[in-house]
């Protein structure tokens, strides 16, 4: 790969192995890369020779034990032989002792294709997901595609997704859930999945906002960039766990909580949930006038706390201001566990409503 910005040239150790060359004078050196953060451990320095149409042209390559490409001719070499990159033909020509040679390049890097691998042994509770760091042979890069690996060559199956990552010097994050009732763990250097490059054709979008979290988890796993699908809540599936807890045989619990699993938003209360129905409700109060009852005597801090609990009701699209008429004074109850039980009391509204002549429905009939 030719880089007219480095200002040396590369290798690895591996594609120098390829090439027979034992004789490798030691150098202790490191190279700053071009995000100026990142560094490059040099373990030695050679001087290889290039054949292009039976012209050998010397270069003097630094020795790297990892990179993400095999070979880099530098600046140095491009300005030695008085290089020139021809954009409209894909082409560059290079001056010799015969005159200048053309040589074609391909333009597109998307076959490139990097191993993402643990750095340290990660150990995940059952049925919970966890961020984990991992290492690639890639410097920095704002943005890759990462496809997991399968599943069957990993010795237990966890759950990948395939997200766009952030990848910086050599380290990236990503996000491994565990399905199993037990502990999954995965040994140091286990292969998680590849990256690849991503095409400018690709329109895709950032859906994570690190502003949203925490100060500091925001500094910790602020280069994630991830699709994320929805999973199932950890807080969810303890809640199946702790209703599965009196069932001894493993196969009736395996078969119910598969059953569970399918109603999943049933049991979670993460959030306010509602119910859509197309039915319109009318309370019928006749020829009666608006009934307008006045708020019952509060101390300051029961005044807060009614407020408190309006504003978060209200945010949850459990209610919405209103101008009318009518109005019913409200009570609030404390609970057991110190929450707020939010009660109107519709009383009056009760002695002016017209019933229905017809008898409810049951709750067989509801659900």
């Amino acid at each position: 790969m030719i880089d007219t910005g480095a200002s040396h040239s590369f290798i690895t150790q591996c594609a120098l192995r390829t090439l027979s060359y034992f004789r490798l004078p030691s150098c202790e050196r490191t190279a700053q890369l071009g995000d100026g953060q990142t560094t490059l451990k040099i373990v030695g320095e050679i001087q290889l020779f290039l054949q292009f149409d039976q012209v050998f042209t010397p270069v003097n390559a630094l020795v790297t034990q990892t990179m993400n490409t095999d070979f880099i001719l530098g600046g140095d070499w491009c300005t030695k032989n008085k290089v020139k990159i021809d954009y409209a033909k894909s082409q560059v020509s290079l001056c010799t002792q015969l005159g200048r040679i053309f040589i074609p390049y391909h333009k597109h890097i998307d076959y490139l294709s990097l191993d993402v691998k643990s750095i340290n042994a990660i150990h995940i509770p059952p049925r919970e997901s966890c961020t984990v760091q991992a290492k690639v042979q890639l410097s920095s890069a704002n943005t890759v595609y990462f496809s997991p690996a399968d599943t069957i060559s990993l010795e237990r199956s966890v759950i990948m997704l395939p997200a766009l990552l952030h990848v910086n010097n050599y380290t990236t994050y990503l996000e491994i859930y565990n399905p199993h009732d037990t502990t999954c763990t995965l040994p140091m250097n286990t292969r998680l999945g590849h990256i690849t490059h991503t095409p400018h054709k690709l329109q895709s979008c950032v859906i994570y906002d690190p502003s949203r979290c925490s100060s500091s988890w925001s500094s910790q796993h602020h280069v994630i960039n991830t699709i994320d699908l929805k999973q199932t809540p950890s807080n969810t599936c303890k809640i199946i766990d702790k209703l599965l807890d009196h069932i001894t045989k493993c196969q009736d619990k395996h078969q119910l909580r598969h059953i569970l699993e399918q109603h999943i938003k049933i049991f979670d209360i993460s959030h306010v949930t509602q119910a859509n129905t197309s039915v319109p409700h009318i309370i019928n109060t006749g020829d009666s006038l608006p009934i307008s009852s006045r708020p019952y005597p509060r101390t300051i801090q029961q005044r807060r706390e009614l407020q408190a609990e309006i504003q978060k009701i209200l945010q949850a699209n459990q209610i919405r201001p209103s101008i009318s008429p009518w109005s019913s004074p409200v009570i609030i109850h404390k609970k057991k566990d110190g929450g707020i039980r939010f009660l109107v009391d519709y009383r009056k509204l009760n002695s002016v409503t017209k019933k229905d002549s017809f008898p409810q429905p049951t709750t067989e009939e509801l659900l």
